[in-house]
């Protein structure tokens, strides 16, 4: 009898939560709005009266009411780039990136020193030197050689641009020189008839008719980030449009040539055409984009951003809905204890006393937490994921840690380098590669490669399964080890910085592109918060290239 008292409550509780959910369900909910204003800053007012007639067109039960500038800080929705000397749009609670107005340097696909910049590029510093000069630059100043063939550079005679490239030379605007200045629509061409010459101008003054593709005979010049006179993995995104644009989209492309065009709002786009206007912006209407010579998003980003609107709009309804929604989060609360009550004590009802048997053979655990790191006693380690030792015989030996080979799961080859080769510390040492996906890992010291690990070309799989003993990777005559070393970390210290590494991880998966939305929970993250071993192994190449960007490269900092 003791037993099914408890079992009666809970039932009972089970069909009022019903009840009180279905009664909820009754109430009507809030009526979506209908109207919504608009305003712009001077950039983007042509591009919002294309976008509010094109949305019209595809709503035209929507009334849309376009404010003059004065009225800027008042309207629903406010559309402005980052360089708007109005700050309204900055102050406002909601913002989102709708589109880019993007600057790049070209040159024509005939030109003599095509090759050698896309292999090398051409560092900031060296665009800088060129955009500033008092006299005529030569080729030989860029590809740092005895060339005297004069470059011939062209601006488009753009107050926008020219911002842009003083912020990139890191120069007053008033110092940008340019062999020739003339307008946008003739750029291709002047690049396409002169060889010898280079130019800034808008990505979209060189987007072909569909888009998404190049203009025959023209190609971007690779932007050498690191200034190492080398086009490094990750920089590796000039070929085509799409892989041009998505290196714009996670932040491979220097920021001083890429400014966003936001849409704001004071709070967060309400149902109905305020909500509607923006996902049209963000889907329907990236095409007009290129005819006001700004860029549209990345393939998939508009679709992305969407999606972060609806969970938006998702958490405000269920916070500000009022009874309805209060009664429904009760509801669901009620069945979830309800149903959990039930389960128990028919399991105490059914349950003959019996003791429970525990196999004594566990299942090991596929969680990855900072409990399951190893960080032998000895070993120095660098907070690129890298570590080193000193061998009695005076060599270093050098590898990858266990919490990267944890995130990387299983590898399928490396690419390492030759004995004798000469490395740095901080410089790229080795590629660990998962089935065409990869990342580069820096050097932990300087020093002069003896040998390689042999054995890792056969079985890349043990560096997973013993990182610090058979998984070593070279052998190291070391330069300067008494100074490198002390730049690297004893185990003590480095498990707290692991600590800090594991929540810049939790930080990267919950803001990365597409994989990173709550569909792909349980790719990441196990119950108990852990994460999943192997976490990127599911993930495809941008992935990997996001991590080698915003996490990889940001742990050396």
């Amino acid at each position: 009898m003791k037993r099914i008292i408890p079992l009666t409550i809970c039932l009972m509780m089970l069909h009022f939560g019903i009840m009180a959910g279905q009664k909820g369900k009754s109430e009507p909910a809030q009526n979506p709005v209908n109207r919504v204003s608009v305003a712009s800053d001077t950039e983007t007012e042509i591009l919002a009266k294309m976008w509010i007639e094109g949305f019209r067109g595809k709503y035209p039960a929507a009334e849309v009411i376009a404010l003059p500038s004065d009225e800027f800080a008042g309207a629903d929705i406010l559309f402005f780039t980052g360089s708007s000397s109005d700050r309204a749009g900055e102050r406002a609670a909601w913002k989102i990136v709708v589109g880019r107005d993007v600057i790049v340097p070209v040159m024509s696909a005939t030109s003599p020193f095509l090759a050698v910049i896309s292999e090398s590029g051409i560092s900031p510093e060296q665009f800088g030197g060129i955009l500033t000069a008092e006299g005529t630059p030569t080729w030989g100043d860029l590809l740092n050689n005895d060339d005297l063939s004069p470059v011939t550079v062209l601006i488009p005679d753009d107050i926008t641009v020219v911002s842009a490239l003083s912020r990139f030379a890191q120069s007053d605007p008033a110092l940008v020189r340019a062999t020739s200045s003339l307008s946008s629509a003739y750029i291709p061409a002047a690049i396409k008839s002169n060889p010898q010459a280079l130019a800034f101008c808008r990505l979209a003054d060189i987007t072909d008719k569909t888009g998404r593709g190049f203009i025959d005979g023209i190609q971007i010049i690779p932007v050498d980030v690191n200034n190492n006179s080398r086009s490094d993995y990750f920089e590796q995104f000039y070929a085509d449009y799409n892989s041009f644009s998505r290196g714009v989209y996670i932040g491979k492309y220097p920021k001083a040539l890429c400014n966003n065009i936001y849409a704001a709002s004071a709070t967060n786009p309400s149902p109905g055409a305020p909500s509607d206007l923006i996902r049209y912006v963000l889907v329907d209407g990236q095409p007009l984009l290129a005819g006001t010579g700004f860029t549209a998003l990345a393939p998939g980003e508009g679709m992305i951003r969407t999606d972060a609107l609806v969970s938006d709009q998702a958490l405000v309804t269920a916070g500000s809905g009022g009874r309805p929604a209060l009664r429904a989060w009760l509801w669901i609360l009620a069945v979830i204890v309800t149903v959990t009550s039930v389960a128990y004590a028919i399991y105490r009802l059914t349950s003959s006393g019996a003791e429970e048997i525990v196999s004594s053979r566990q299942k090991p655990s596929l969680a990855f937490s900072l409990k399951s790191l190893i960080t032998p006693a000895g070993i120095l380690f660098d907070r690129g994921h890298a570590w080193a030792f000193m061998e009695k015989d005076g060599l270093v030996r050098i590898g990858i840690d266990d919490f990267l080979q944890h995130v990387t799961g299983s590898l399928t080859r490396l690419r390492m380098k030759d004995p004798g080769e000469i490395v740095h510390k901080g410089e790229h040492v080795v590629s660990v590669v998962q089935n065409g996906k990869q990342l580069e890992i820096k050097s932990p010291v300087s020093g002069r490669i003896v040998m390689r690990n042999e054995k890792l070309t056969a079985d890349t799989g043990i560096m997973n399964n013993s990182p610090y003993d058979e998984g070593w990777i070279y052998a190291i005559e070391p330069d300067n080890w008494e100074k490198e070393s002390r730049l690297l970390e004893f185990p003590g210290k480095y498990i707290d910085y692991l600590k800090e590494e594991f929540a810049r991880i939790r930080d990267f998966l919950t803001v990365m592109p597409g994989p990173g939305d709550t569909r792909y929970a349980h790719v990441v993250l196990q119950d108990g918060g852990e994460f999943k071993d192997g976490v990127l192994e599911e993930f495809g190449p941008e992935v990997w290239e996001e991590f080698q960007e915003k996490f990889l490269e940001r742990s050396r900092q």
